[in-house]
């Protein structure tokens, strides 16, 4: 019996601020285990279990708007140096829940990840070319403590 499969069809990369629609390319959470061995005593061969859970970052690539009213990513940026340099604020006020949603091509919901705890880990442009047509991309890298 022919079973259907996930397509990539249509996603949404939800962030407090941003425009959704902007956002053209992106990655779902990828989760992996450290290894743990161990020897007990009398045994042939190591023991491994499960160790600690590690969460790889994530890119996102999004078009930047040509009138230059996207400074969502750059705002969040700043406020993340304003905590690095001790001008005000706590990690829990840039921390921030990010949810990456599947669409069917109905446009029903079919799966949806909540990142908890992210914030920028790297925010960067396409390379300047002088004389090039293709749309400015921002790559936003995002670090974040586990999710759901």
């Amino acid at each position: 019996m022919p079973q259907s499969l996930y397509q990539n069809w249509q996603f949404a990369i939800e962030i407090n601020g941003f425009d959704v629609a902007l956002f053209q390319k992106g990655q779902e959470p990828k989760t992996e285990f450290e290894e743990v061995t161990f020897s007990p005593a009398g045994s042939m061969f190591d023991q491994k279990v499960a160790g600690r859970v590690k969460y790889d970052d994530l890119t996102f690539e999004k078009g930047v708007l040509a009138d230059g009213s996207d400074e969502a990513a750059r705002d969040w940026v700043k406020l993340q140096a304003d905590v690095n340099y001790d001008v005000g604020s706590l990690p829990e006020e840039y921390m921030r829940d990010v949810d990456i949603v599947r669409y069917d091509r109905s446009g029903n919901e079919t799966r949806r990840w909540t990142l908890h705890g992210a914030w920028v880990k790297t925010l960067e442009y396409d390379e300047l070319e002088g004389g090039s047509s293709d749309n400015t991309i921002e790559k936003i890298t995002l670090c974040f403590q586990f999710w759901s």
